[in-house]
């Protein structure tokens, strides 16, 4: 039950992450092929001139809706004690919600970043990243039909009302393969300043889908047994690893459409000590340029997946229809069933009725404004922001989220404390922390509801390996470090240090 009920919320609930942002470790000097998702120009700005990386999971979810008491959270973590909760009917329920009468939005967002690679030649740098990408919003989720959701029809506070909802309601749920090919390029290069650009462009394929909006709605519910919609106009589509009349999984074609995607992406930098111009025999060789701050801006994730396999699309404008439970005993199990059982309530009722074999969902786009200053030695403050924006009808809702990070970076240990606002909440700040030693880094961005200072609304959780920072495998990939000329460097990893 504990088990089950931890995959319920982390991955099934369809709450609000691809944070995705691993705050920790994209802003850092060290961040190599991590950084570049963030904003592809930052390669060449690296403090390393070559990266590897092995695998990254990052799995992330929050959400305004569906929550645990921190200390029932404790319990079921760590006493194996699942929660129980109560509807005021009496109904049993493994969570609580939040019926504070505003909309309602989550996200969740699962990321395997795989084998990937970077290289720095002077003022070129070149990257290439393979990724495996899952991610579930919804928005505008009216207060009361959450309310119906966790205390089902038979509430009667919320019946003999006239509900009517102009606002959006979306939910849409996406998963994709993409391989990223990146360059940046130091443009401009004149006294202290420097500018570089870069651009990402990502082949997309396409696993899964399924989305549904609903543009308006004008609804009563009268009992636990009739209900009135006097008008609504919604449309959903789905392409899933399923066979549709039985629901058995999975259900082949793996990939079931393509499509493209760009990051574009300029940094500046005012560096302390100008430009070195001297020609470098080997990579190795390249000088790092230290910065008095630098300021980076970046579009990511700006591109589409077009499904045209095991597709179903359908749209219902201006429809109504009368909801009566003694006469509902169509089935409604499988896919083909719950359509079967759409049509018989709005087909003959509906103004227009759309049918289409393909549709087109958004990869999650956002804008971002990123800012970092050295204090001293080792020690930095960075400042970045994440807003995202919609692109499109289908599409998954990336939060936004306004961090501030104070890190201290060596080569060998990294340690950093993301303080950050999601989605404008203010008043739940939300406290992270990320850890690197040589080659193998872990984070949180949301460890306050992790160690119970809050109530448990959601995670995020990084963690990886690379194949850099290690001399032992002659893999120290350091501007101005060559293997063969080392002294004894005790910023560098290695055992023989300590």
């Amino acid at each position: 039950m504990k088990y089950l009920l931890l995959l319920y919320i982390i991955i099934s609930i369809h709450i609000v992450a691809d944070g995705q942002e691993m705050l920790g470790i994209v802003n850092s000097n060290y961040a190599g092929v991590h950084g570049i998702g963030l904003n592809p120009s930052s390669m060449v700005g690296s403090k390393l001139y070559m990266d590897y990386n092995l695998l990254t999971i990052n799995v992330s979810e929050d959400n305004n809706y569906f929550y645990l008491l921190r200390d029932d959270w404790y319990n079921l973590l760590f006493h194996n004690i699942s929660p129980v909760y109560y509807s005021e009917e009496g109904e049993v329920r493994s969570f609580k919600v939040n019926n504070d009468g505003n909309y309602k939005s989550g996200y969740a967002g699962i990321r395997l970043l795989g084998p990937s690679a970077m290289v720095v030649s002077g003022k070129h740098a070149f990257g290439i990243s393979t990724a495996l990408r899952v991610n579930t919003s919804f928005t505008n989720l009216p207060a009361e039909i959450s309310t119906f959701i966790y205390e089902a029809i038979d509430y009667e506070q919320l019946h003999n009302i006239r509900y009517t909802h102009d606002k959006t309601i979306k939910v849409g749920s996406l998963s994709w393969i993409e391989l990223d090919l990146s360059y940046a390029y130091n443009f401009r290069r004149y006294a202290w300043k420097s500018w570089s650009a870069g651009i990402t462009v990502k082949p997309l394929m396409g696993i899964s889908s399924a989305y549904s909006n609903v543009y308006n709605l004008d609804y009563t519910v009268q009992s636990d047994t009739t209900a009135s919609i006097y008008n609504v106009d919604f449309d959903y589509g789905y392409s899933l690893p399923v066979d549709y009349e039985t629901n058995h999984f999975p259900d082949g074609p793996t990939i079931r459409g393509f499509g493209l995607g760009i990051d574009l992406g300029v940094t500046f930098m005012s560096t302390t000590k100008g430009h070195a111009n001297y020609a470098f025999g080997s990579l190795c060789e390249q000088p790092y340029e230290d910065y008095n701050y630098r300021i980076g801006i970046s579009l990511i994730d700006i591109g589409y997946i077009r499904f045209n396999k095991k597709t179903y699309y359908r749209r219902y404008i201006n429809s109504s229809t009368n909801w009566y439970e003694p006469v509902d005993t169509l089935p409604g199990n499988t896919l083909n069933e719950i359509n079967d059982k759409l049509d018989y309530y709005f087909l003959d009722n509906s103004e227009e009725v759309i049918t289409e074999d393909a549709y087109i969902m958004n990869i999650p786009p956002a804008l971002s404004l990123q800012f970092d200053y050295p204090i001293r030695r080792y020690l930095f403050l960075n400042a970045t922001l994440v807003y995202g924006f919609n692109i499109g009808k289908s599409y998954i809702k990336r939060p936004s989220i306004l961090a501030f990070t104070p890190r201290y970076e060596t080569n060998r240990m990294e340690i950093s404390i993301p303080i950050s606002i999601y989605e404008w909440t203010w008043n739940a700040p939300r406290i992270g922390f990320y850890f690197r030693y040589g080659n193998f880094f872990f984070g949180f961005d949301k460890i306050n509801t992790m160690i119970g200072l809050n109530d448990f609304s959601g995670l995020d959780f990084y963690i990886g390996l690379k194949l850099n920072l290690s001399n032992n495998f002659r893999m120290n990939f350091i501007k101005g470090y060559c293997q063969e000329k080392r002294v004894g460097d005790i910023e560098t990893f290695d055992y023989r240090n300590f």
